[in-house]
């Protein structure tokens, strides 16, 4: 089980640079991973059982991440997020595969799932030393993009 000792490091160093050096997009998004990893790490475990069937407890854990993501993309002055979204969209499609197919292996859905949060610390770090560059180029890096319908217009 060293895998996840690794990931957990690799995460943790990263969703604390993204806490210390981070804008708020940055910090909301270490905090959602990181509440997400200890969330899964409570779920029950069991080799004989688990990854044989979806686990509905994780897959409500990453309905919730995903609500996160979402809401965080769209009101982020960043376009990261997104691809963080997208990413984690292709995590959930791996439960529905899971449902629909009883023959997957289920060292290949526990495989498959645990991969792509790699990418996902990956884009958070890059997001993160980004949003630094900006602050060094210009002085500011605005982290919320202005509302959806724009400035109100003013009647004269």
């Amino acid at each position: 089980m060293i895998h996840i000792l690794v990931f957990n490091i690799v995460q943790g160093a990263v969703c604390l640079y993204a806490l210390l050096l981070g804008g708020r997009p940055e910090r909301w998004i270490a905090v959602m991973l990181l509440a997400a990893s200890l969330a899964t790490w409570l779920v029950p475990f069991d080799p004989s059982t688990s990854f044989r069937s979806v686990d509905m407890l994780t897959l409500g854990i990453d309905l919730t991440l995903m609500i996160g993501l979402i809401v965080v993309a769209m009101r982020a002055n960043r376009f990261w997020p997104v691809w963080l979204a997208a990413l984690h969209l292709l995590a959930l499609g791996i439960h529905g595969v899971r449902g629909l197919d009883s023959d997957l292996m289920p060292w290949m859905y526990a495989a498959a799932a645990g991969k792509l949060a790699y990418p996902m610390i990956l884009i958070l770090a890059l997001g993160v030393m980004r949003h630094r560059r900006r602050l060094a180029l210009y002085g500011r890096d605005p982290d919320w993009a202005r509302s959806w319908g724009g400035a109100r217009e003013r009647s004269s």
